[in-house]
């Protein structure tokens, strides 16, 4: 059975492959193989258990809990965040393989990483990209209100995606990652937007990749206090 880090590249969830095949396997007994490194855990039940291009892997949700024992908190949050992106985080079913694993390591923090896709609806966020999953916990922590994630704003006859939207305070945040805001074209089309968005009483915080690595604190504080303003008005 393909598990931990291997299924986590299996399902997409990282972008690299383990130097060894991680593979959980029903009795420990048996010859080692070259290649392949035996996780000893509890073997995956048959709900646990899907084919992925041909080869049986651990769903996601159970992927999740395997690697909660091995992995960090900011790369167990990076792998949930990827997870959200590919339409492949069932926090129910993430909740189901936690309780069923009671007594692993990691539970615990698997639970924080998941803070920020529990929603009322059950639903996950609509989080398209790495920045806005790295963005999204970080502005739960400062206490604001869930903001709605990619949500559609209809104007007149304009309509428009935004990242981050606080409808009661009006707010907006753009989180601007190199790969589609710094060519030329990009830029003027931002322009224009925030303008429209700004003259319809909306404001709109952009933040870089680079802002968010090199002063996150001060970028959130001020998205904080827009957000805090606004809704007091």
């Amino acid at each position: 059975m393909i598990s931990h880090g291997s299924a986590a590249a299996l399902h997409g969830f990282w972008d690299y492959w383990p130097h060894l095949i991680d593979v959980t396997v029903p009795v420990e007994a048996g010859r080692k193989i070259d290649g392949l490194r035996c996780r000893r855990c509890r073997y995956p039940q048959p709900e646990e258990i899907e084919p992925r291009h041909g080869v049986a892997v651990t769903t996601p949700a159970r992927t999740l809990v395997d690697l909660a024992g091995i992995v960090d908190l900011t790369a167990l949050r990076k792998t949930v965040g990827r997870a959200a992106i590919r339409r492949r985080l069932d926090v129910q079913a993430v909740d189901i393989a936690i309780h069923n694993a009671k007594g692993r390591r990691g539970l615990k923090m698997l639970e924080l990483a998941l803070i920020p896709y529990r929603t009322k609806d059950g639903k996950a966020p609509d989080v398209r990209s790495d920045f806005e999953t790295l963005v999204l916990p970080d502005l739960l922590e400062l206490g604001l209100v869930r903001p709605r994630v990619n949500a559609w704003l209809h104007i007149d006859d304009e309509r428009f995606l935004v990242d981050f939207l606080w409808e009661e305070a009006m707010v907006i945040v753009e989180t601007d990652g190199r790969e589609t805001h710094e060519t030329p074209t990009a830029f003027q089309s931002d322009r224009r937007r925030d303008q429209f968005l700004a003259a319809t009483g909306y404001r709109v915080l952009r933040v870089t990749w680079h802002q968010i690595h090199g002063e996150r604190a001060a970028v959130l504080g001020r998205v904080s206090r827009a957000v805090s303003l606004r809704r007091r008005r």
